[in-house]
């Protein structure tokens, strides 16, 4: 068992406790945030609050909290093929297995096209890597690296 906070981006976690405050844990599983739950970390930099989506929810949680928040890391075997967009190169090509974003950002990216099993690629990155074009559905669509970087992938491997 770790702490959330030596966690990794876009990597799925279980809940396990929160070993603080009696009043931030009952805050916490009121939100829903009690055993058992999948979470992600969508953000985490350094001076910044730890961005975590879980039941749909996305909260900011102050690193004074996150370090009491006990996870494990959740075992998919096939989880471990998943990278997010951004992390692909030019040329590559990769289906899209789950958009971690929520609410209104999530249904934009997926009026976009960026739908489960659409496969893209990855056209060009701009000159310092922000934004990233990639080709969906036959057509170019720009991604600021924020919302790549919610989208999780599959990379497709072609045979020669």
């Amino acid at each position: 068992m770790e702490t959330i906070l030596a966690g990794k981006l876009n990597q799925v976690y279980q809940f396990q406790e929160f070993s603080g405050s009696k009043i931030h844990e009952r805050h916490l599983s009121n939100l829903g945030l009690v055993s058992g739950v999948d979470l992600y970390i969508v953000s985490k930099q350094v001076g910044q609050p730890i961005i975590l989506v879980f039941k749909g929810t996305r909260i900011g949680l102050d690193e004074s909290i996150a370090k009491d928040i006990k996870v494990i890391e959740k075992d998919f075997s096939d989880m471990s093929r998943w990278t997010s967009l951004d992390e692909l190169k030019v040329g590559e090509r990769a289906h899209v297995v789950k958009i971690l974003g929520t609410g209104a950002l999530k249904r934009r990216l997926m009026d976009m096209g960026l739908t489960k099993n659409t496969q893209i690629e990855i056209k060009k990155y701009a000159p310092l890597g922000d934004p990233i074009e990639i080709n969906v559905r036959n057509y170019e669509l720009t991604l600021r690296k924020k919302e790549a970087n919610l989208i999780m992938v599959e990379r497709v491997f072609e045979e020669c």
